[in-house]
């Protein structure tokens, strides 16, 4: 079956949205550091208050959604806040000027994530939710590929502020697509309280699973850092990450496709258990060569996940809750990143890489057990 229309539609969007938030983010902290003299410890303030107030609002997005039984409304705020607020970061001369802009830019991502995950699912069949959900992601990556090497061209002859106000018009063109293309279908309203509506075991299970898996879960920054250590260059590095995300936009449909064959829930445990695979070649890997391979494999492995576990939570949401419990999902994920990500930068700088990629493939593979273990 054809993917349908909207889910296309939503791609576009979200192809836009990257294009514009990847030209900005990469320069960012040097935009704070050598433009406006912030220090580091400023920059990690900033990134940690814009990605906790996404995490926390994912839940409330959804929960609104399914209270009104609409989700256009939460796009077109969603992506249309980012798109007017960018005005404030091309003209900030304060580094206080740049957290109001990231507050708010990550304030959209937080309200449109859920409603936008449920109307995927709501406008496709339940057995095509892996294509649906993977030519989404592809169309998503391709904008975060594109975004960078347009910052990276145009950064020489417009500057930091030029940047910064040409990145308005793929974000115009994101909330202008949702205005005026966007479909949605009207779900009933929700009545019953989420935490009640959410208490199904196949929910728990994959809530349960997941959390497990996101504590080894740890940035791609690392594997760019691992990468540097193996012997890549600064400049090899940022074309490899060029690579990653082409490769990810590439695989994520035909992913997508093999998820909805296998049946999403044997697909995720199938991607938890290659990122173990893939983690615990990082941790042995003898040089370069292995580490640019190792790099291709995890491109792959999120290629298969990303559908995968959006497919199957889906399946696995009330459908009168499913925006909440899609934005529950996601708020515990963001929520545990952050201690994954510190506890493998503590691992690694105290134990070496060694045990720090073990660890995570070791929480990877609890994960996939979880996650398959039949039911009582």
């Amino acid at each position: 079956m054809r993917v349908p229309r909207s889910v296309a539609v939503l791609g576009l969007v979200s192809f836009f949205m990257d294009v514009a938030s990847e030209m900005v983010y990469p320069l960012l902290p040097f935009f704070l550091t050598v433009v406006l003299g912030a220090g580091k410890e400023t920059v990690g303030l900033i990134e940690g208050l814009a990605e906790g107030t996404a995490s926390l609002l994912k839940v409330v997005g959804g929960r609104l959604s399914d209270r009104l039984g609409v989700r256009k409304p939460f796009l077109i705020a969603g992506y249309g806040l980012p798109a007017l607020v960018r005005p404030l970061l091309a003209l900030a001369a304060h580094p206080w000027q740049v957290l109001g802009f990231r507050l708010l830019d990550r304030t959209g991502k937080g309200l449109r994530t859920a409603p936008r995950d449920a109307l995927i699912a709501d406008v496709s069949q339940e057995a095509d939710y892996g294509k649906a959900y993977g030519l989404h992601r592809a169309l998503d990556t391709l904008g975060a590929a594109i975004g960078p090497l347009l910052a990276f061209a145009l950064l020489p002859l417009l500057g930091y502020r030029g940047v910064f106000w040409l990145s308005l018009l793929p974000a115009a063109a994101a909330a202008g697509v949702v205005v005026f293309f966007v479909r949605e279908r009207r779900v009933p309203p929700a009545r019953e309280p989420l935490l009640a509506a959410v208490r199904n075991p196949p929910y728990l299970r994959f809530l349960l699973a997941s959390a497990v898996f996101t504590l080894g879960y740890v940035s791609v920054a690392f594997l760019l850092l691992r990468l540097g250590e193996l012997g890549l260059s600064p400049r090899q590095t940022t074309l490899a990450y060029a690579g990653y995300n082409l490769l990810y936009a590439a695989l994520a449909y035909p992913m997508g496709t093999l998820a909805d064959r296998l049946g999403p829930r044997r697909a995720t445990a199938l991607a938890m258990g290659a990122y173990a695979a893939v983690f615990a070649g990082w941790s042995l890997a003898p040089g370069a060569a292995a580490g640019l391979a190792l790099f291709a494999a995890y491109a792959a492995f999120i290629a298969l996940f990303e559908p995968a576990r959006r497919a199957y939570l889906a399946q696995v949401a009330p459908e009168r809750e499913r925006a909440g419990a899609i934005g529950l999902f996601h708020t515990v994920e963001g929520v545990l990143l952050f201690p994954a990500s510190a506890v493998f930068g503590w691992l690694w700088q105290v134990h070496g890489h060694v045990a720090a990629f073990g660890l995570a493939a070791g929480l990877a593979l609890l994960g996939a057990a979880l996650l398959l273990r039949p039911p009582r």
